[in-house]
């Protein structure tokens, strides 16, 4: 039996088969709302697209998927998909000038998540340079409704989309190179399951002054992460406090492995009480006040999560490029919460035995050098 050669056809030198199709079921969308998505037809659309043949469709294709994003109350994953391809061969800046300023502030706000996870698809390119994280900076509104869509959205899919954001865009900008590897870059890239440090160039820190270094972006921070009768502010349930602190927890690991100084700085000790005792020990920064001031621990779940956050610090910044502040914090932080929390401390000891079996020993070592 002869075998069957199939010829390849360059897709460039093509048309893209269904586009008429999907032209007219983007319309309906974009004029009812409630309409199923014909998720087959937007897949094999999707599949033909390339670098080549997207840029003729943007003008058709791109404000109808824009429309559905903003308005459908379905799962907007299949027309985001396609959303996010046909934006992929574009630059940063040129994508802002389709999706401007104002219309990122609107989707960010908005209460669906389909707007929200477009905007975050648009800023995420940001990521790509240092250069663009510095013009994203210049946006301070879009770079506050980022913050606050990752601490307050309700939707679990945009919270973790927005963390993974914000933590690009501040692994991207971060002027501060930890020594891993040649030229900052580590060989490792998931620790506990959190990204650690791979950056190739120092970034310009404009990103880190505007949401980490400034009374402005830590309040905002901080409010989030408070329950209301210490605060006075509109009522947040206690449940979307929790929420804002379990992501605020979940991103301060990755923070302190890119730049442990930033996330110490004691600027405003006024923004993040502790206990005298807690503060002479480990300081007054936001990490400490995360670690060791923010939750509380009567609540089973939080102190779960805090125990997770502590793990989470203790793998990465093994890791991370040691440095003697580095070992300092980690230490420092341990000496003030391990002495009230048996939980923890059992968690931290144990911690060994729950890794893989080449990492364990090396694991061990370093947390008995920082329970010292």
């Amino acid at each position: 039996m002869t075998e069957r050669i199939v010829p390849t056809v360059a897709m460039d030198n093509v048309p893209v088969s269904g586009l008429p199709e999907l032209q007219a079921h983007l319309q309906q969308l974009a004029t009812d709302p409630a309409l199923p998505f014909d998720v087959k037809l937007l897949d094999d659309v999707q599949l033909q697209l390339t670098e080549d043949n997207i840029p003729p469709l943007l003008p058709t294709l791109l404000p109808p998927l824009t429309q559905i994003l903003k308005s459908t109350t379905q799962d907007p994953s299949p027309v985001l998909s396609l959303t996010i391809k046909l934006l992929s061969p574009l630059s940063f800046t040129r994508t802002l000038a389709i999706a401007d300023p104002p219309s990122l502030l609107t989707a960010l706000r908005s209460t669906l998540p389909g707007a929200n996870l477009l905007a975050l698809a648009v800023i995420h390119k940001a990521v790509k340079a240092p250069s663009d994280a510095a013009i994203l900076s210049t946006l301070p509104e879009v770079v506050k409704e980022l913050v606050r869509c990752w601490l307050e959205s309700p939707d679990v899919g945009v919270g973790e989309g927005a963390a993974k954001v914000l933590g690009d865009l501040l692994e991207t900008d971060c002027e501060v190179m930890n020594g891993q590897g040649v030229n900052g870059v580590g060989n490792v890239s998931d620790v506990n399951g959190t990204e650690v440090v791979r950056r190739r160039l120092p970034g310009h820190a404009r990103l880190w002054r505007l949401i980490l270094l400034s009374r402005p972006g830590l309040s905002l921070i901080q409010s989030r992460c408070t329950p209301e009768e210490a605060t006075g502010r509109p009522f947040r349930s206690m449940r979307a406090v929790t929420i804002s602190q379990g992501r605020l927890l979940r991103m301060m690991p990755r923070l302190a492995a890119l730049n442990v100084r930033a996330v110490n700085q004691r600027a405003f000790p006024d923004l993040f009480p502790l206990s005298v005792a807690a503060a002479q020990i480990a300081g007054c920064g936001l990490l400490q006040w995360a670690a060791l001031g923010m939750v509380d621990k009567s609540d089973v779940l939080m102190h779960l999560s805090l125990v997770d956050f502590f793990e989470a610090l203790i793998s990465i910044m093994r890791v991370s490029g040691r440095s003697p502040e580095q070992d300092h914090t980690v230490k420092s932080l341990l000496n003030a919460a391990v002495p009230d929390d048996a939980e923890l401390e059992t968690a931290v000891r144990t911690l060994p035995d729950r890794t893989v079996e080449e990492e364990a020993e090396a694991l061990r070592k370093y947390i008995a050098e920082m329970l010292v």
